[in-house]
């Protein structure tokens, strides 16, 4: 058995939870339980629901480590009348222990931002910006390919079937500035523009920012929240495992099998 505080000391060291997102009111780190407990066990996801708190207790995992914050917004009261007390319930109930990284692990050295740019076979990537010391979004150079193709290879890559871009813009994309998540910024199109992007890909854009960018004449391409994030997960189990076994620490890593996107992908 490890103690969870160990294990969560890599989780820190990885993503350090000073590092978020410069002017957000994040909530990231211990969320829910104690630090002080024992586990060989982890269960790692994207969002923390209450299925998969009955995941993390049927394999006997007491630390579930999620990308969103398991408790977001204010919460004025804990009852089984909702999504989130059921999640809390249930996980205080189990004695499972539940820790977030939200947008600290997002710009990280090695995390959602590097992995998403990697897969879409960026080179030379750098922060669009640097504020207060974090490395906010990424912009790097690929092949050349036609604003058509790049969509269709960013839903294969990322299993996202709903993949739209906004109606302008160059048809060749080869410099691409890319915020995961919820990025729907007219400050980071801005950004991407002045940084010389022939495009900019992120997920939850009102649209207001999609309009904004149309008459801009600059294509934005917009995925999936869940499908830009989840993928993921898996390398953040690796990471952490490595770390693990670095300080001779036991332990499982599990990427949650019960999680779903919660759009269901249908074309009709």
């Amino acid at each position: 058995m490890a103690k969870i505080k160990d294990i969560l000391s890599l989780m820190r060291e990885f993503a350090p939870e000073s590092a978020t997102e410069p002017g957000f009111d994040d909530n990231v780190g211990l969320i829910i339980g104690s630090e002080n407990g024992e586990t060989n066990k982890v269960v790692l996801c994207l969002d923390c629901t209450e299925t998969v708190v009955n995941e993390a207790q049927s394999t006997g995992a007491k630390l579930i480590i999620s990308h969103h914050p398991a408790i977001f917004r204010g919460v004025r009261k804990i009852t089984d009348e909702d999504p989130t007390g059921r999640m809390v319930l249930a996980s205080t109930r189990s004695d499972i222990t539940v820790y977030s990284a939200h947008t600290n692990l997002d710009f990280c050295k090695g995390g959602i931002n590097d992995y998403v740019a990697d897969l879409m076979g960026l080179s030379n990537v750098k922060p669009m910006e640097m504020v207060d010391g974090i490395c906010v979004g990424r912009i790097g150079k690929r092949n050349p390919i036609s604003l058509s193709a790049f969509v269709k290879e960013l839903s294969e890559k990322f299993d996202d079937s709903y993949v739209c871009v906004t109606d302008n813009g160059n048809e060749k994309i080869e410099n691409v500035a890319v915020v995961n998540g919820g990025g729907g910024d007219i400050n980071f199109i801005n950004k991407a523009i002045q940084l010389g992007a022939d495009c900019y890909v992120t997920a939850d854009m009102s649209h207001h920012v999609r309009l904004y960018a149309s008459q801009s004449g600059f294509p934005v391409v917009i995925m999936q929240h869940y499908t830009m994030e989840a993928i993921y997960i898996s390398e953040l189990a690796k990471r952490l495992s490595a770390m693990a076994m670095e300080r001779n620490l036991c332990v499982d890593f599990i990427v949650s099998k019960s999680e779903r996107n919660p759009v269901k992908q249908e074309v009709l």
